[in-house]
C-alpha cells in the first residue's frame, strides 16, 4: 500500500515542527550564553571584581596616600571608607583599556556622581 500525497505532506509537515522546535531550543541556549560570556567580559565587572582584589585594595591605599587623602576633583579631605575610584577615561570610552590602575583617580562620591562619565583632567 502506497502513502498518499497527503500522508506524505502531514509528515513533512511533523518533521519540520520537530525540527523548528530543535531550534528554537538551540537559539535559547546560544541567547544565554552569550549573554553569560558577554557578563563575564564586561569592563564594568572586570573593575568589579579588580577592586575587591588584594591588588585592587593595595592600590586604593596607595592612592589615598599619594593624594594626601584630598578628593582628586575638589581637593577637600576624603575619607577613605567614602572614597570612590573614579575613571578617567570612562569605560564607555576606553573599555577594557579603561581599566588600568593608571586610569584612576579617588574622589567623593558626589564629585564622582557630578563628573559622571564626562573627561576631566586631573593635571
Amino acid at each position: 500500500m502506497t502513502e498518499s500525497s497527503s500522508d506524505k505532506l502531514n509528515q513533512l509537515y511533523s518533521e519540520m515542527f520537530v525540527l523548528l522546535q530543535k531550534e528554537e531550543k538551540m537559539l535559547h541556549e546560544t541567547e544565554r550564553l552569550l549573554a553569560k560570556a558577554k557578563k563575564m567580559i564586561d569592563p564594568r565587572n572586570e573593575f568589579n571584581k579588580w577592586l575587591k582584589s588584594s591588588e585592587g585594595k593595595d592600590w586604593k591605599n596607595k592612592q589615598f596616600e599619594y593624594q594626601s587623602g584630598k578628593c582628586a576633583y575638589c581637593g577637600e579631605t576624603l575619607r577613605f571608607a567614602d572614597a570612590e575610584v573614579h575613571h578617567v577615561l570612562s569605560l564607555k570610552e576606553g573599555g577594557k583599556t579603561a581599566n588600568k590602575p593608571e586610569n584612576f583617580k579617588l574622589l567623593h562620591p558626589n564629585c564622582n556622581r557630578k563628573i559622571g562619565s564626562k573627561f576631566v583632567n586631573f593635571d
